[in-house]
């Protein structure tokens, strides 16, 4: 078997003779570094110092072969140059699309998928500022095992360098593998590793902070300081006022007499006024109104899937979370189909709700804002949309987009935080008691859609819907 090796897996190779059979230092650094979507580059970075170079003055030379500059091996060779110690340095890099992208480009690097594995980035955007956060394992345990060949050993009588190593300690230090994260934002992150060690678990956060949006923040916290000062300044004018008035007129009030004062009234609760319907589309505006997951399985079951529900069900949550892609999920149900194929396919079971679109209308002839809250991927639920004509909507929040799904209370407070309605003002509408319950407990008004009414006794604590008409005869309970 003829195996190639990734081109600048042949300079390591080189260089690992090199250390191996003499007392030299070999540095190997990987860089890691992210765009803001989650694409970025690999770049692999080999240095010897002076004496491993002074031994082996023609490795770089060996180096500059049609492999390595193989534009199908998609990396980009560097050539060798002298840094700022005096090393000779040479690299190749290789850009990578997306986080599970990341992980292929990676296992590359040694030949192994479980060197550098369950990496993850993640970002989140709130008022003013961005969070970047990425994390990982690098594992090191193989020791000399990652830098040498199997075929090559074999056809050197079982040896990997040709001829025993002295001191296979003394080699392993030689060797050095430095980790450098680079976010977007913020100063790189290295992590200096030994060949030979054990699993390390990584990991870096940033944050960005928008200066523009930071100043309007502090302007609007004066003004409404201004504004308060001043409402307090007019208060207390006004009740000087009326002291002064009534002692001029109540002659029972002597210089003496305690100065009559009133409490605070009593704190008024906030306002149930309704400025916005929430619906959860995939039960509430479509049928059928099972779960997802369990839709999911069952399509699979009966294509030839051999992955249980649990399994099914696992690999869903991964894909309305945005950490695997569809064609991620069909390939791990087992399915070789066409992912686009398949994804339309069980997309067509879904069908609009017989009387959502007089529901809709009559929504936009009283003016309320409808939002959709959903836990599915953003590209299924683009095209159920498409699909479907479903118009009328406002605003979506789909659990791919935010990394979080309901009923956790992150995926509501990115609805709050689009929207700027306050919870108090919002009524939810879903099929599911576990993300009524959780929208409830925030403050939100709250309505179930059953098949049935409830028996006595069996009722939730939320208002019973069995139909869109429903809301227009009776009001919701909170």
């Amino acid at each position: 078997m003829n195996r190639r090796l990734p081109p600048w897996r042949t300079a390591v190779l080189l260089l690992a003779l090199v250390v191996g059979l003499t007392a030299c230092q070999v540095d190997i650094e990987v860089g890691i570094g992210f765009n803001e979507d989650g694409s970025g580059v690999v770049t692999v970075d080999v240095a010897l110092d002076q004496e491993a170079a002074a031994l082996a003055p023609d490795i770089t030379s060996s180096l500059l072969t049609g492999d390595i500059e193989d534009p199908a091996s998609g990396w980009t060779y560097n050539g060798p140059r002298i840094d700022g110690q005096g090393r000779t340095s040479f690299s190749a890099s290789k850009s990578f699309a997306s986080p599970q992208q990341l992980e292929l480009v990676l296992a590359e690097i040694f030949g192994s998928p479980e060197v550098f594995r369950d990496f993850t980035f993640e970002r989140s955007t709130s008022f003013a500022q961005t969070d970047y956060a990425v994390a990982g394992v690098v594992d090191l345990s193989d020791g000399w095992e990652l830098l040498t060949d199997p075929e090559l050993t074999d056809r050197l009588g079982g040896e990997p360098f040709g001829e025993p190593i002295g001191d296979p300690a003394a080699a392993l230090s030689g060797v050095s593998v430095i980790l450098t994260l680079d976010l977007p934002v913020g100063a790189e992150q290295q992590e200096v590793l030994a060949l030979g060690q054990g699993a390390v678990s990584v990991e870096m956060t940033a944050q960005e902070e928008s200066g523009t949006a930071v100043i309007l923040r502090w302007v609007a916290w004066a003004a409404f300081a201004l504004v308060g000062l001043s409402v307090l300044i007019a208060v207390a004018g006004y009740l000087l006022e009326r002291r002064a008035r009534e002692r001029r007129t109540d002659p029972t009030i002597s210089e003496e007499s305690p100065v009559r004062t009133t409490g605070p009234s009593p704190e008024q609760p906030p306002s149930r006024r309704l400025r916005q319907v929430v619906l959860n589309p995939l039960g509430v505006l479509l049928e059928p109104g099972a779960e997802p997951a369990e839709l999911l399985a069952s399509f699979a079951a009966q294509r030839g899937s051999e992955a249980d529900e649990e399994e099914a069900q696992r690999l869903h949550h991964q894909a309305i979370l945005g950490r695997i892609s569809p064609a991620e999920l069909w390939t791990g149900l087992g399915l070789d189909d066409d992912p686009a194929e398949l994804t339309e396919q069980f997309l067509a079971q879904y069908t609009v709700r017989s009387g959502a679109r007089d529901f809709m209308a009559e929504m936009a002839r009283r003016r309320l804002p409808v939002a959709c809250l959903t836990n599915d991927i953003a590209a299924w639920s683009s095209a159920l949309r498409e699909r479907l004509e479903i118009v009328g909507v406002d605003t979506w929040i789909v659990s791919s987009d935010v990394g979080v799904c309901m009923p956790a209370p992150g995926i509501y407070e990115a609805l709050r935080r689009t929207t700027s309605i306050p919870y108090e003002n919002t009524l939810l509408v879903d099929v599911s008691v576990e993300h009524l319950d959780a929208a409830q407990a925030l403050g939100m008004s709250t309505a179930l859609l059953a098949d049935v009414r409830p028996q006595e006794g069996d009722a939730p604590s939320h208002a019973v819907v069995t139909s869109f008409s429903d809301f227009f005869r009776r009001r919701a309970r909170s």
